[in-house]
């Protein structure tokens, strides 16, 4: 069972009207992230930003109220991630095989995004790097 978080949560309350003039957006902040992924359009940018996902990654598996075997999990996720960079690197990568280890990857973090609120932007990032990697390795 997930661990839930002791820590206590900043509570703001308003009376009255709130009026916004644009979005108003909760929550853990990924849209800029995926934005960027969206405007991927060479192998060398697919790869800078595999490796900037791999950072958040790693600031997820950080978090000091993560359990031992959500942590074996992101460092999985790393992994395949790793596997994908490696691939893209090739002269001539193979893109089975990059989509296959993306699948996999937004898989289990979708699995962990349960118990883990961060892997839900995670993984569906890591779906947006499967698209561009059908765009940029496809032929």
């Amino acid at each position: 069972m997930a661990k839930k978080s002791s820590s206590p949560k900043t509570q703001v309350n308003i009376k009255g009207n709130v009026s916004a003039g644009r979005d108003m957006i909760y929550g853990d902040q990924y849209n800029d992230f995926r934005v960027q992924v969206a405007q991927i359009t060479s192998p060398q940018e697919f790869v800078a930003k595999l490796q900037e996902l791999q950072g958040q990654i790693g600031q997820v598996k950080q978090q000091p109220d993560l359990l031992p075997e959500q942590q074996e999990t992101l460092e999985i996720v790393e992994g395949q991630v790793t596997e994908v960079i490696e691939e893209a690197q090739k002269p001539q990568p193979k893109l089975a095989r990059i989509k296959a280890r993306l699948d996999a990857a937004e898989g289990t973090m979708t699995s962990l995004a349960k118990s883990v609120t961060a892997a839900v932007g995670l993984g569906t990032a890591i779906a947006g790097f499967g698209q561009i990697a059908l765009k940029l390795f496809w032929g």
